[in-house]
């Protein structure tokens, strides 16, 4: 892979707050609020930051930080799913 011309918003080790972002086509049979609640977020520190590419097209990569959480569980998110605390 070449080198990326995108920037991590976010560093290794920063302490974040994490929500999944579901969209419409999820919730199809269930109700779903826009706004999520505090029980939806989860709190963690970055271990790792890595790309995706959904579509195939090179320009389209994506950041993804891999957390782990203060539950003891390693999620990954988006970086529109993630907010800085510390």
């Amino acid at each position: 892979m070449d080198e990326l011309d995108i920037t991590p918003r976010y560093k290794l080790g920063d302490f974040v707050r994490c929500v999944h972002i579901y969209y419409n086509y999820y919730y199809y049979y269930t109700y779903h609020s826009d706004e999520p609640s505090e029980g939806d977020f989860y709190h963690g520190i970055i271990l790792d930051i890595d790309y995706a590419c959904w579509d195939g097209y090179e320009e389209d990569y994506e950041i993804i930080y891999v957390i782990y959480c203060t539950d003891g569980v390693k999620r990954f998110f988006s970086e529109d799913e993630v907010d800085k605390l510390s």
